[in-house]
Order: structure tokens, then sequence, then C-alpha cells
């Protein structure tokens, strides 16, 4: 991601900081050194994972820089495995993180209204497969062998149960196990399997069919409930969000081109 992380930090530094702060309004006032302690799960191309250095990076950092900058504030970061991230934001050891919002974790932290970037969820399956583009429900998803991996939140809500579900431990395997015809769907949302499929070589073999029932990922900004002033972070965050709608979409539009 190198050459694409260049691009990035030229969004991120050519957006124009007048323009910003009229959009921005009265949280432009709020633009001090106050860094905020990121936390990001280690190794989820392309949305977090180490570079050549050991320094967190991908698409999910390079949206927080965005918006933190342009709210004023800067980000330090760490990656660790996700239920460690979660704990340390828990205890105030970290500040916040970005993922899909929930009743557990809006226990601890307060979300950002805005998302920071939205994935319709869809139907991985074999190009020549042609059975998907009618599924209507999870019921009729369920008469097919489909593919899961650990950790897949939306596979353990939704599918866990079914029988035929097979489960391994990354990724990149379930979709290899599609393209052998071991199994005849994964359903996950597009941004991230479409990179990891580019990766793999499998694009010409795989397809994805989004379907309307399964609904979306939707990633948003979180920040700690015990943190001073956090809804005051929150506003000016979500403003952030707001100004620098475009660039957070570019971002995205590059990952799901196949330019990052």
């Amino acid at each position: 991601m190198s050459g694409t992380i260049m691009d990035r930090r030229a969004l991120l530094l050519g957006a124009g900081s007048a323009g910003l702060g009229m959009a921005l309004g009265p949280y432009a006032a709020r633009a001090v050194a106050a860094p905020l302690r990121f936390v990001y799960a280690d190794n989820v191309v392309p949305f977090s994972y180490a570079d050549a250095d050991g320094n967190a990076t991908g698409l999910l950092k390079d949206d927080v820089d965005i918006v933190t900058s342009a709210a004023g504030y800067s980000q330090t970061t760490s990656l660790m495995p996700w239920g460690r991230a979660q704990a340390m934001v828990r205890a105030g050891q970290a500040d916040g993180f970005c993922t899909v919002p929930s009743a557990d974790r809006a226990a601890y932290v307060q979300f950002c209204l805005q998302p920071v970037m939205t994935s319709d969820i869809g139907i991985w399956h074999r190009r020549d497969d042609d059975r998907f583009k009618s599924i209507g429900s999870l019921e009729e998803l369920a008469a097919f062998r489909l593919g899961s991996y650990v950790g897949n939140g939306w596979a353990t809500e939704h599918v866990d149960a079914i029988p035929t579900l097979a489960v391994v431990p990354e990724p990149v395997s379930v979709l290899k196990m599609l393209a052998a015809g071991r199994i005849d769907a994964f359903v996950h949302d597009e941004l991230q399997m479409g990179y990891l499929a580019r990766a793999a070589g499998l694009t010409g073999t795989l397809a994805y069919t989004p379907r309307p029932f399964l609904g979306q990922v939707v990633r948003t900004l979180a920040i700690r409930r015990s943190l001073p002033d956090c809804a005051a972070v929150v506003a000016a965050l979500d403003a952030a969000i707001l100004a620098r709608r475009a660039d957070l979409d570019a971002l995205a539009r590059r990952v799901r081109l196949g330019m990052a």
C-alpha cells in the first residue's frame, strides 16, 4: 500500500484548512494538540495492519487521521488483537476505536452519529454460479453450503446455527474454499473481501452479489465515555466527518477499485 499511502497523505494535506474551519463552525475553535489514543485490530487487511516498520496503517487509520486532523486533534495508534483493543478502551487505557456500533460497546463508548464508511453485505460465490441473484432471505441461503472464518461477527449472529456452515481460521481460506467448490457461498462485505480476492488472484473465479436483506457494515468512530469532554470530542469528530465526507469516500473508493 506504500504508493497509495502517499496519495492518502496528499488528501490529508490538500483539503484546504480555511474551508474546513468554516464547515466545522463552532468546533473549529477546539483545534488543540490533544492526541487521542486509538487502538486497531491487528492484521485486518485492508483496514488495519502493520506496515514494513511495524507501525499501524490501513484504511481505518487513514480515515481517522483525516477526521481527527480536521477536528483539531491528532491520534496515536496501537495494533493488537481486537478483544484486547476493546478491553483497553473499556478500562480507559485507550481513548477510542472505529468499528460497528453495538449495545455492548455503547455501554462504555459514545459513537459518532456519522459513519466513517459504509459498505454493503453481499454473497460471494463462483462466477459461473447464478443461483444467488434471486436469493431473498436467510432461510433460502441456509440451503447452501456456506463458509465463514473465526471472528466473523455477522456470521456468528446470523448463520452460526446452520449445520452446513464451514468455519476456518481466516478469510482468505474461505475464498479459496469457495473458488475450489468446497462451499457454495460466503456472506461478507464487498470492500474487505474484494481487496483480499484481488490479492489472492481469485477475481476471475469469484463474483459478488449484493442482496438488500443482508444489510450493510457501518463503521463508526467511538470515544470512551470516561474521557473528559467525551461528548464535545464526539461532536467535533461528527462535524469533521461531515466536512471531509468526500475525502473519506475517495479512500474507500480507491480500495474498492484495487488502487490500494
